[in-house]
């Protein structure tokens, strides 16, 4: 009779101890239920997205990154247009300095050594005129060769000859000078010619620029 009464206690202690697992089970079942059912309420009951908020302030400006790398050398560009070079008048001579384009040799011309109107230079004359008109007015100036005319000596065997010129295009210069009283150029600058400063004698009327 002892031994029958601490089994059915045992037993007792047991079938309760299942049914309060049980009931604790189903009290978990209950609250996941009733979370999925408020999700697929949420699901079906939520309203249509509301609209884009006003947009932010800039943020502060981040620091300088790091230099980057060099990048590759580019391919030649093509070649730019000509410069616009320099023309100049090569008193004395018929050809240009080398490097230099001849656009036309002549003849040196200007007024008459004992005219004190007509023009005060000298004019390097194409050996081809063309002529725009052949009217000739009451009142005109003239136009002369020039001939060399000294005693000195300085040019043998050129007295009472006519003065040459060339008018000569270098493309690699873009910009001229004539230094008075010098036989060199300033360092970095090219010759093109060196000569003698030549004008009307002093006691002729016309004087004419060198």
């Amino acid at each position: 009779m002892h031994f029958l009464a601490i089994s059915v206690l045992l037993a007792t202690a047991f079938s309760a101890v299942t049914s309060n697992e049980e009931a604790h089970s189903l009290v978990n079942e209950e609250k996941v239920n009733d979370t999925l059912v408020r999700l697929v309420y949420l699901q079906i009951l939520r309203g249509r997205d509301g609209r884009d908020g006003v947009s932010g302030r800039d943020g502060v400006k981040g620091e300088r990154g790091d230099k980057g790398e060099k990048g590759e050398t580019g391919p030649v560009g093509p070649a730019g247009p000509k410069c616009g070079g320099v023309v100049y008048t090569r008193w004395g001579r018929k050809s240009c300095p080398t490097g230099a384009e001849l656009l036309y040799e002549g003849i040196t011309g200007g007024e008459a050594n004992n005219s004190p109107g007509g023009g005060a230079n000298y004019v390097c004359l194409h050996k081809d005129p063309q002529y725009l008109s052949s009217h000739s007015p009451a009142y005109s100036g003239f136009m002369y060769g020039t001939e060399y005319e000294w005693s000195n000596g300085i040019f043998t065997g050129r007295d009472q000859h006519n003065a040459p010129c060339a008018v000569c295009y270098t493309s690699t210069k873009s910009v001229k000078l004539m230094i008075p009283a010098r036989t060199s150029c300033p360092s970095s600058w090219t010759m093109e010619y060196r000569g003698y400063l030549m004008a009307e004698r002093d006691a002729h009327k016309r004087n004419a620029v060198y």
